[in-house]
């Protein structure tokens, strides 16, 4: 079999690397007495009008400049195209994020053994959730790529959030790095990106939704610039795509190579097994109680099932729907009845009946809680992640 770049040895490599910038840039702040004021900070990275926060917080001036900006040669064009794929499918997106992106992610014990270090994932799935999607919503569809945009600045945030769980890691999980190498490193940050991108384009085909590849390859090109954006490239060359997946062919190959590096079954990974039990348990408390009244009580499990799988609800401890292929024919069709009957959306080609449930699912989560900037912090202690849950 011929050798791909995804071997193992490569796969090493990246696993041992985390962001020297973030983390040295943390340790100035840390050591200047900034980091103390890092809400207050990121108040103003929340908006894309801020004054320069160097101006106010010197140990971040060089961290700021060196990351304020995009790679060389970005093909802004296909970045716009892109965003308004997502735009064009954001409720359904937002729907396969939980129901095969979060679930598949919680079959790998690296990850969900930093996800549950406060325990505050499974307590508070719903405030989590939110920094999450609004990350989503930051890179596909705010024009966050534009100078000062939110796609960068999320950047800039999660690369020093992710370089405080280093410290914590290294804290209270002394022997995390030989098991699994570097706390949030290259491959899994890399993998993580996946869930956003591979696997909501993987969630939208399964539903039925319409697109051209192209347009799947111009949204796959936003996360591939934001990989870049998270630190994911050579050291000291930002603009290398060397380390990221050239198209969706190819992070497939990534995908798969990452899946049997790392995931691994329910008994050995109980932490994964609680944080799917508890984003289901969410997601039921979204449903309206009239659409529970008439069947739609099962969705997030049919939903989950359909889209990762018998093999992969085992791996979280998801137990399967006796009916599957009844409910799943139940919960797919009637939302399409609906659009006929009544033409609610019928103006746009892009329009499925899951659109129609994913909006009633999430319509007061996105009307009432996106409308404001969901806060990101570094974490330094475990007392900062309680508080952050």
């Amino acid at each position: 079999m011929k050798k791909t770049r995804w071997s193992d040895e490569f796969l090493d490599h990246l696993k041992q690397q985390g962001d020297r910038l973030a983390d040295e840039y943390l340790q100035k702040m840390i050591r200047s007495g900034e980091v103390k004021h890092a809400g207050e900070l990121f108040g103003y990275l929340n908006t894309n009008d801020v004054k320069p926060v160097h101006e106010r917080y010197p140990a971040f001036t060089d961290y700021y400049n060196q990351t304020n900006k995009l790679p060389a040669n970005v093909d802004l064009k296909r970045i716009e195209n892109g965003e308004n794929f997502f735009i064009d499918n954001a409720f359904p997106a937002s729907l396969i994020l939980l129901t095969k992106s979060l679930p598949e992610g919680y079959a790998a014990l690296n990850f969900t053994t930093i996800l549950s270090l406060s325990k505050n994932l499974e307590l508070h799935p719903y405030h989590r959730l939110l920094k999450v999607m609004q990350m989503l919503l930051n890179v596909g569809a705010s024009r966050g790529f534009q100078p000062h945009g939110r796609a960068i600045i999320s950047a800039q945030k999660l690369r020093l959030l992710h370089a405080g769980i280093r410290i914590i890691t290294g804290k209270h999980l002394p022997d995390f790095r030989k098991k699994f190498g570097e706390p949030v490193n290259l491959e899994d940050m890399l993998a993580t990106l996946m869930g956003f991108s591979l696997l909501v384009i993987d969630g939208l085909q399964m539903l039925g939704c319409s697109f051209s590849r192209e347009e799947a390859e111009d949204y796959f090109y936003v996360w591939r610039v934001y990989a870049l954006l998270m630190g994911i490239h050579p050291h000291n060359d930002p603009d290398s795509f060397d380390y990221i997946p050239h198209n969706l062919n190819d992070a497939r190959l990534f995908y798969d190579k990452y899946a049997k590096r790392h995931y691994t079954d329910a008994e050995h990974n109980p932490h994964g097994v609680h944080l799917e039990r508890a984003n289901l348990q969410m997601m039921k408390q979204f449903i309206p109680s009239w659409l529970k009244r008439i069947g739609f009580g099962k969705a997030p499990i049919v939903y989950t099932q359909h889209l990762i799988g018998k093999d992969a609800c085992r791996k979280v401890g998801v137990k399967p729907v006796r009916g599957h292929r009844f409910y799943k024919t139940f919960l797919f069709s009637l939302p399409r009845v609906w659009l006929k009957l009544y033409g609610l959306f019928y103006n746009h080609h892009h329009q499925t009946g899951h659109h129609f449930l994913a909006q009633i699912f999430f319509g007061k989560l996105i009307n009432n809680e996106f409308g404001h900037i969901v806060n990101f912090e570094i974490p330094l202690s475990i007392k900062d992640m309680h508080k952050m849950g």
